[in-house]
């Protein structure tokens, strides 16, 4: 699959820049498919197992079984009332200016804000009742600390990596413009049923976030904080939990993880600096395409030392702007964003609703009610209701 979307995307004629098929591969695909490689590894490193598919007590032996991803009530409200479907936003508008460029700096790459190749992503966070989340997501009204944590259990995430590239999609880059929204119309017309179906994604992986501050080399990764280990065990003695917290850190190998991270992304640089100072290459003009496309996967994962606080993981999910499952906003105030469906129904995956310090007496209201007719209406499993008690000032 690497190769195949590598060679798509080259496009590049023997004849123009190279004597043979062999030296061509040899100067450009070869060193392009072995970044990938290396990229690979890493997305392995900062993937979040779970143990889909055992049984519901070991699923509640991990310690990383539940993230959170913190919104507004109206989100919820749209989640659990009108059925809609958790969103992967494209990177492109992300809050962050330097958003997915970090890597990509550091490599001595340039960004190319026109490529018809777009990564979309939605965050999470091991840290289901944090503070600092509270203050800075969710916010309605102007009203700090009035959002939501939404809990969702292991079971709405899967663990193929590779279903966060769309390779159909990515090979369009080697169509013309025309024949991309010919191919997506054909495709379109023979659908049948419900669109949301149709236009929505499968189960993808999470991945952790990478921290990385380019100056000082610091690396680390997305993890749980101590604190969130004594907020679950509440009762517990202190020396049980350090012992929970010490086993956690144990089983996440974070140095070990952090020195395979290191010494790949030192290669790829390595590989990318050799390529760069290749004569014959500089008149490649999409060299640096080839590239960005190869480490895409862990670009929009590594974020700046500064945000570590977070601890965040994402589902991401790469492919061509011609790709028929992105959606754009009925609402014109929301137009400067592009959108795809993620498949899985939220409801039968939440375990938890926290809501924010200052979240409104009426929101209460009404999340409460909702949760507790779901819970008489359906098969559903209990969705616990817990009112944040951060002190927010």
């Amino acid at each position: 699959m690497i190769a195949q979307i590598m060679l798509a995307v080259s496009n590049i004629e023997e004849n123009d820049l190279f004597e043979t098929r062999e030296e061509r591969d040899d100067l450009v695909i070869k060193p392009i498919c072995q970044i990938r490689e290396f990229t690979e590894e890493i997305q392995q490193q900062l993937l979040v197992t779970f143990k889909l598919g055992k049984s519901e007590s070991e699923q509640g032996q991990q310690f990383e079984r539940r993230v959170a991803h913190y919104t507004n009530p109206n989100v919820l409200f749209e989640l659990l009332k009108n059925d809609s479907h958790v969103r992967l936003n494209v990177v492109d508008f992300m809050n962050d200016p330097t958003e997915n460029q970090l890597l990509s700096n550091w490599l001595g790459m340039n960004n190319d804000p026109n490529s018809e190749i777009k990564s979309f992503l939605t965050s999470f966070t091991f840290n289901h009742n944090c503070l600092n989340q509270f203050r800075l997501y969710g916010n309605e009204n102007n009203i700090i600390g009035s959002g939501v944590s939404l809990v969702f259990n292991q079971s709405f995430f899967g663990n193929n990596v590779e279903s966060s590239i769309n390779p159909d999609s990515v090979a369009l880059l080697n169509y013309d413009t025309k024949a991309k929204v010919a191919k997506s119309d054909s495709e379109e017309n023979k659908d049948d049923g419900d669109s949301n179906n149709i236009c929505s994604l499968e189960p993808l992986p999470l991945f952790r976030c990478l921290y990385f501050d380019p100056n000082s080399k610091y690396i680390s990764i997305a993890k749980r904080n101590k604190f969130s280990f004594y907020l679950e065990h509440q009762g517990s003695p202190p020396k049980t939990i350090e012992e929970e917290w010490n086993n956690y850190i144990d089983s996440l190998g974070e140095e070990d993880k952090i020195s395979k991270i290191r010494n790949n992304l030192n290669k790829i640089r390595e590989i990318i600096k050799k390529l760069k100072g290749k004569k014959k290459l500089k008149a490649l003009s999409n060299l640096d395409q080839l590239i960005n496309l190869a480490i895409m996967p862990i670009s929009c994962l590594i974020k700046h030392a500064a945000f570590e606080d977070e601890d965040e993981c994402r589902m991401i999910y790469i492919t061509h702007i011609a790709d028929k499952k992105i959606q754009a906003p009925a609402n014109y105030d929301y137009a400067n964003s592009l959108f795809v469906n993620y498949g899985q129904k939220v409801e039968g995956y939440l375990d938890k609703i926290y809501l924010g310090p200052q979240c409104q007496p009426y929101h209460k209201l009404w999340i409460t009610n909702h949760v507790r007719l779901s819970k008489s209406e359906s098969k559903l499993k209990h969705i616990k209701v817990v009112q944040s008690e951060m002190p927010l000032r």
